[in-house]
């Protein structure tokens, strides 16, 4: 499949919620978003909490994975994808080859902390992605907010 490249880094490393939203995702590499950070900038209701959002930030890194996904199904993502804009970047893999992709971003940024089911799914995935330790450290030590109903 000749395809369009999306470089997930929130829920969207979840391959299993990938292929519910766009059933030819297919993994295809990590790679590294370089000069940005990892924040939580939108507010989603159906996580109770801070959603993530990749943020300009020189020397910080945000890891995510790269799917390939059929340009007929892009329409859906950004339907689920509400309160993001679609947008393009160029990211790094572990060979550091630069590639193209498209991706998420909040353009009217706020701040809020995640619930630890949102981000605690950030960390799962990333684990079964094999990204970097010490970026699944810091992911660790971000503050959370709890959970609804507790």
């Amino acid at each position: 499949m000749s395809g369009i490249r999306y470089f997930a880094y929130g829920s969207n490393l979840d391959a299993e919620q990938m292929a519910l939203r766009c059933p030819s995702a297919r993994g295809l590499f990590r790679a590294c978003l370089r000069d940005h950070r990892l924040d939580f900038t939108y507010f989603s209701r159906r996580w109770s909490g801070g959603s993530a959002d990749v943020v300009p930030h020189f020397g910080a890194n945000v890891w995510g994975i790269v799917y390939e996904l059929n340009p007929a199904e892009v329409p859906d993502l950004d339907r689920f994808e509400g309160g993001y804009q679609r947008i393009f970047l160029a990211v790094n893999d572990d060979q550091e080859r630069t590639h193209p992709v498209i991706s998420y971003e909040v353009p009217l940024k706020r701040s809020f902390r995640p619930t630890a089911s949102y981000l605690g799914k950030i960390i799962l995935w990333g684990e079964r992605w094999s990204l970097p330790p010490e970026y699944l450290e810091g992911l660790r030590r971000i503050p959370i907010i709890p959970e609804p109903g507790t």
